[in-house]
C-alpha cells in the first residue's frame, strides 16, 4: 500500500442513495413514502492489470449526457491521485459538473487513480516528523513503493486505451495532486512529461522541497525537465492555504521554508513561460489545509478555461452576423485550435434551434437541429424541432419523413409525447391538402 495511503482508512464512495421524505400533513401524520431509488454519479471499476500483475481500482465519473451523446463527442480526462483522489473525488466531480453545465469548461471525465506507485523520495528536511511530547523527530526519506516506471506503462498501455475504448476519452489529460498525494504527479512531471498536459497541485509547497536524490529538490529537476523541451506540458498550478504557512503544530521555520519553496519555483519557471507553457502560483486566503480545495480547483479551472474564452452563450452567437451554425462552429473551432483537441458544443445547447424557429429563421433552425440530432441521435426534442423547421420551410416531404422517424423513436422510447407528435404530423398533412 502506498506510504501515504496506509496512514488512512480509505472509503471510496461512488454512489449516493437519496430518499425523499414526505412532508407532514396538517394533522401531523407523515405521508407514505411512494418511491426510493439510488442516484449514481460515478462507477468504481476493478480490473486486472497484466503489466502490474494485480487488480487495480479506479473511480470514474462521466459527463451527465454521456449515454445520449454520439461517438462524435470525446472527452478530456481529469485524474486525481491516491488517498486524496478518493477523499475529494465527489467534490471534484461536483465542480466539474457545475462548470461544464454552465459552459465554463468542456464536459470531462474524472478518474481517481486509487493506488499509484512512487519512487524513493528524500525529505530534505521538509518534514520534521511527527510531534511526540513536544519533540519533533526527523524523517530522512520515504521508501519506494511499487514500480513507478512500470506503473506509467500501465497507464499508457492499459488505462488510457481502456478509457478511450469504453468512455470516448481523448488524449488531453490533467492530473491533480493534493498534499502527500502529490508525489506521483511530481515524479511524472519531471520523468514522464508525455503523460499529462496539465498539472494541478494543492497543499504541496513542502513536497517540492523534497526530491528524487538527497539534497536535490523537485524545484530544480522541474526546471531541468522543462529546459529539455520534452513532453507536452501546458499548464502548471500550485496553491496553498495561507494557514499552511503558519501551522500551529509545526515549527515556525517550516512555514518560511514552504514560502521560500514557492518563491524559488516561481523564479525557476519564469524563464520557461510562453504561449505553450504557463504556470500560476497562488495563496488561498482565509482557508485551511484541505478546506482550500474548492477555491483551489475553481481558480485552477479558471486559469485553464478563462471566462473570456468560454462564457459566450449560444444566444449571443446566433445574434452575430451570418449563419447561426457557421457562427457556432467558428467559436468551437477556435477553442479546439487553442486546446489541441476537438471541442464540440454540448448537444443540449443546440436547443437554441427552438429560438431560431421562433425568430422566423427556419433554414438556420434546420441546420442547428440537424447537428443536434447528429450529436444526440436518440433525442426526441432534436428530431421534433428538425421536423418543424423543415415544415416552416415548406419542405413538406422532408418534414413528413422526419415526423415519421420521430414517431417511431417515440414509440421505441414509450414517450408520453407520442400523441403530441402524431397531432403535429397530422396538422402538417392538413396544410398540404388545403
Amino acid at each position: 500500500m502506498n506510504p501515504f495511503t496506509r496512514l488512512f482508512v480509505v472509503f471510496a464512495m461512488v454512489s449516493i442513495n437519496f430518499v425523499s421524505h414526505a412532508n407532514t400533513s396538517p394533522d401531523n401524520k407523515k405521508l407514505p413514502l411512494t418511491s426510493s431509488k439510488p442516484i449514481t454519479y460515478a462507477q468504481q471499476i476493478t480490473f486486472h492489470s497484466k503489466l502490474l500483475g494485480k487488480s487495480q481500482v479506479m473511480n470514474v465519473y462521466l459527463p451527465e449526457n454521456f449515454e445520449q451523446s454520439s461517438s462524435y463527442h470525446t472527452y478530456p480526462v481529469i485524474f486525481i491521485s491516491d488517498y486524496h483522489g478518493t477523499r475529494f473525488f465527489h467534490t471534484l466531480t461536483g465542480i466539474v459538473k457545475h462548470l461544464s453545465d454552465v459552459n465554463r469548461m468542456p464536459n470531462s471525465i474524472v478518474v481517481s487513480l486509487n493506488d499509484t506507485h512512487a519512487p524513493e523520495i528524500y525529505v530534505n528536511g521538509m518534514w520534521s516528523g511527527l510531534e511526540t511530547n513536544g519533540v519533533w523527530a526527523g524523517i530522512e526519506k520515504f521508501d519506494k513503493y511499487g514500480q513507478p516506471d512500470l506503473y506509467i506503462r500501465h497507464l499508457e498501455e492499459e488505462v488510457f486505451p481502456f478509457l478511450k475504448e469504453n468512455y470516448r476519452a481523448n488524449n488531453h489529460r490533467t492530473i491533480i495532486g493534493v498534499s502527500g498525494s502529490a508525489i506521483f504527479p511530481l515524479n511524472t512531471f519531471v520523468k514522464h512529461p508525455q503523460i499529462f498536459n496539465n498539472y494541478l497541485f494543492m497543499a504541496s509547497s513542502d513536497m517540492i522541497g523534497m526530491g528524487l536524490k538527497k539534497g536535490h529538490t523537485f524545484i530544480e529537476v522541474m526546471a531541468e525537465s522543462l529546459s529539455k523541451g520534452l513532453g507536452r506540458r501546458e499548464f502548471l498550478y500550485f496553491a496553498d492555504a495561507d494557514s499552511d504557512f503558519n501551522y500551529r503544530h509545526a515549527p515556525p521555520q517550516q512555514g518560511l521554508e514552504k514560502l521560500n519553496n514557492l518563491k524559488k519555483l516561481k523564479d525557476e519557471l519564469a524563464v520557461y513561460k510562453n504561449e505553450d507553457f504557463t504556470f500560476a502560483i497562488e495563496t488561498i486566503t482565509n482557508e485551511s489545509h484541505y478546506g482550500a480545495f474548492l477555491k483551489t480547483m475553481r481558480s485552477a479551472f479558471e486559469h485553464m478555461y478563462p471566462e473570456k474564452l468560454w462564457a459566450t452563450e449560444m444566444r449571443d452567437l446566433i445574434k452575430q452576423p451570418g449563419d447561426a451554425m457557421v457562427n457556432i462552429d467558428n467559436f468551437y473551432h477556435a477553442l479546439s485550435a487553442k486546446y489541441g483537441y476537438e471541442i464540440l458544443p454540448e448537444a443540449n445547447s443546440l436547443s437554441i434551434a427552438t429560438r431560431l424557429l421562433r425568430e422566423g429563421r427556419p433554414k438556420e433552425a434546420t441546420s442547428v437541429a440537424q447537428r443536434w440530432s447528429l450529436y444526440q441521435p436518440k433525442s426526441l426534442a432534436a428530431l421534433f424541432i428538425w421536423a418543424q423547421a423543415l415544415e416552416k420551410s415548406t419542405l413538406y416531404k422532408q418534414a413528413l419523413k422526419k415526423y415519421q422517424q420521430l414517431i417511431l423513436l417515440a414509440k421505441e422510447q414509450e414517450s408520453g409525447r407520442l400523441a403530441e407528435f402524431k397531432l403535429a404530423m397530422q396538422n402538417m398533412k392538413n396544410k398540404i391538402r388545403e
